[in-house]
């Protein structure tokens, strides 16, 4: 079955943090007076799920028009309330996944970073700005414990920006006291034990500034925690590529620290060596290229005394292979995914609008709306899956419809779908991947006529997105 091209570019638009401005006091009381429209979208904020609350919290906090103290009040609030995200972390896979399955989808679902730690390292970077000594306090409250991954599931825990926020509060916490800021940040890569984390933590080392002797020092942990690290098939499958080049690179940098040795390519050789024996997931082919990449990473960085990685010559034990579920099975799915597919047109990019204004494209289309607005919940297999794929369709419909009856009647019974399938909690993060698809479809022509639609359903997370791109700066491209 033919993917729908609008599967493969449905991307989130988050706002773009900006510096701290000032508040106008109030000369008479020498106090700073909080904006009321924005008092009532943080009002409002405090009522909706915790994912929504604290998203929505921390982009009222970049608004211009908060003053520090109420920043940090507000920064602080959202941190507290991530505690309450049903995901825990990000989780991703470097391999390509079909939109078209139940893994693709939520894979789609974790890009939109209302995960717990997401949010919570969101929160404390922005605090940073703020009160950094806050920051460091909020950062070490942050609990990762991610688990290994399985064979059966691509995707894997994702903590790069855990890491990354991790040197650069390290350097706001201590500005005056290099020595302070190194402990906080040895202590906190402490933490690191997975495959998946190890490339993560590499760049952060190379972010951190250091000289010679701290990078002789950190290159000795970045040891002791790939020798350390837990034996997942999965997870070294995902990240291997990643932790040869990201090694090498930092080597190379190391190097010009003047660091003479070759310390950190002969540990990840010995590393690689030891994990290519391992039992590895029946699908993976990463670990064939393992031997190829660290060799021409020793040519790039020139480290010629380190000794090349021969391909391993022992059958490796074969584990299971991940799992893909794939969408539109059903008879009601698959005609609605054709006469879909039909719409778009046999190409990458759609029909263009001249058809789409012909007599026989608008008769299709009303059809295709009459099919998909009944199309039931109740008559599939399970709930997250099919509110994914109405919630497709209907998008696919909103980018193809030009400005009509038609176009208007979409949006609204859109907006209506996606009021009533909010509240459950196994598919906010996803639901959330099509809230802000339509909002970005907002920032076109018809901007009024969606954000009014949204806004009249009188549901409070559409009420809010909708009231904060109003009033909040869009974010630039």
């Amino acid at each position: 079955m033919r993917p729908l091209p609008v599967l493969a570019v449905l991307t989130l638009a988050m706002l773009t943090p900006r510096a701290p401005v000032s508040a106008q006091t109030n000369p008479r009381r020498g106090e700073y007076e909080r904006d009321p429209a924005i008092e009532a979208l943080v009002d409002a904020a405090e009522v909706v799920a915790p994912e929504f609350s604290a998203d929505a919290l921390l982009r009222l906090s970049t608004s211009p028009r908060v003053d520090q103290v109420w920043r940090r009040e507000i920064v602080d609030d959202a941190f507290f309330r991530a505690y309450g995200a049903q995901e825990q972390y990000r989780r991703s896979t470097p391999q390509p996944l079909s939109p078209d399955t139940r893994q693709g989808a939520n894979q789609l679902a974790y890009s939109t970073a209302l995960t717990r730690v997401s949010l919570q390292v969101r929160a404390a970077r922005l605090m940073m700005f703020v009160d950094p000594d806050r920051a460091r306090e909020l950062f070490e409250w942050i609990d990762l414990n991610p688990s290994p991954g399985g064979c059966e599931d691509p995707l894997v825990p994702d903590l790069e920006e855990y890491y990354s926020a991790l040197g650069q509060i390290a350097r706001s916490s201590y500005p005056r006291d290099g020595l302070a800021a190194l402990r906080f940040f040895e202590l906190y890569l402490w933490r690191a034990y997975l495959p998946s984390e190890m490339p993560a933590v590499a760049r952060a080392i190379g972010h951190f500034p250091r000289g010679k002797e701290v990078a002789e020092q950190l290159e000795g942990l970045l040891r002791w925690l790939l020798d350390a690290s837990s034996r997942d098939a999965r997870g070294f499958s995902s990240a291997s590529g990643d932790i040869v080049s990201r090694v090498a690179d930092l080597q190379a940098a190391d190097r010009m620290l003047g660091v003479q040795s070759w310390y950190l390519m002969d540990s990840l050789r010995e590393y690689l060596g030891t994990r290519l024996k391992d039992p590895r997931c029946g699908d993976s082919a990463a670990e064939s290229m393992v031997p190829p990449a660290f060799n021409s990473a020793l040519r790039r960085i020139r480290a010629g005394d380190v000794k090349l990685l021969e391909p391993d010559v022992v059958p490796p034990v074969r584990q299971g292979n991940a799992r893909s579920d794939p969408y539109w099975q059903t008879v009601d799915s698959r005609r609605l995914h054709d006469s879909a597919s039909r719409l778009w047109g046999p190409n990458k990019a759609p029909v263009p609008v001249r058809v789409r204004q012909t007599p026989e494209w608008r008769a299709q289309a009303e059809q295709f709306f009459s099919d998909l607005e009944p199309w039931s919940i109740a008559r599939e297999a399970i709930d997250r899956d099919v509110f994914y794929q109405k919630a497709v369709l209907y998008t696919v419909l909103v980018d193809l419809a030009p400005r009509s009856p038609l176009r208007t009647r979409v949006i609204r019974s859109y907006v209506e779908f996606l009021r009533h399938s909010e509240g459950d909690r196994d598919r906010r993060t996803i639901w959330f991947v099509f809230l802000t698809r339509l909002l970005e479809a907002s920032h076109e022509s018809d901007r009024s006529e969606i954000l009014n639609a949204l806004e009249e359903t009188s549901h409070p997370v559409l009420w809010l997105y909708s009231r904060m791109e109003r009033t909040l700066p869009q974010a630039k491209p």
